[in-house]
Formats: C-alpha cells, structure tokens, sequence
C-alpha cells in the first residue's frame, strides 16, 4: 500500500492565509473602478426622429372629403395618387395610406351608383313625359 505525500485539496493550508483587512488595504480603488464602467456624461446622442406621414396623412384626409367631393373626379384622384406615394415612400403610414385609397374608391363608386340609380329611376318619368 503506498502513501501519498501530497497534501489533501479540500484541506485549507494554515501558512497561505493572510490578515489583510480590506478598510486599511484595498483592493480595487473605487474612484478608479467607477470612471471604467461609467459613459462619459457629454456623449453625443442622435437627435430621435418621428417617422414622416405626410402623404398618408393627407391621402386619408382627401379620402375622407371624398364622400362630399366625389362628383369633382379631382379629390379621389388625389387621394389615391397620395396614398400610392404613401405606400411606396413611408412605411409607417401604411395603414393610413390603405384607407384613404379603399375611401376614395368608395366615395367614387357611390357616386356613380347615385348617379346610375337617379336616371333608372327617372327614366320612366322622363320617358312617360314626351308621349
């Protein structure tokens, strides 16, 4: 049977311990330590920008008026080309964009189909008066 002279691990060694009181002796110096880990206070920043909605904005706008200005042609027309532009120029006024198109379509085609029901229902009118 043989013996090993190693000392055991899991045993502390009594001559590596050392009195260091960390108030009289530290370690790390604070002041040192905070200016590492700390940003500098002036850093420049980039001013926070709000997306541009501008077009959509204004296509869901003409979209509304639509359903007053439908028989002008003029008013759907823009909202439509702004919602176009809109789609295609900012992202985050998509939904803006859709709308103002969907009503502009919407207020056009009610339009016509006022005007379309008015001479159905005239029609016979018109056509009893000339006999």
């Amino acid at each position: 049977m043989t013996t090993s002279t190693a000392p055991d691990s899991t045993v502390p060694d009594p001559s590596a311990a050392t009195d260091v009181h960390p108030e009289i002796h530290p370690t790390v110096d604070d002041s040192t330590n905070a200016s590492l880990t700390s940003t500098p206070a002036s850093a420049p920043t980039a001013p926070a920008t709000r997306p541009q909605r501008t077009m959509s904005i204004l296509a869901l706008g003409l979209g509304i008026a639509s359903f007053f200005f439908a028989q002008t042609v003029v008013v759907p027309l823009a909202a439509v080309i702004l919602g176009v532009f809109g789609l295609r120029d900012e992202p985050s006024g998509r939904s803006l964009s859709i709308w103002g198109i969907v009503l502009a379509i919407v207020a056009t085609f009610g339009w016509v189909v006022v005007v379309v029901a008015g001479a159905l229902i005239s029609l016979p009118f018109l056509l009893l008066a000339a006999f």
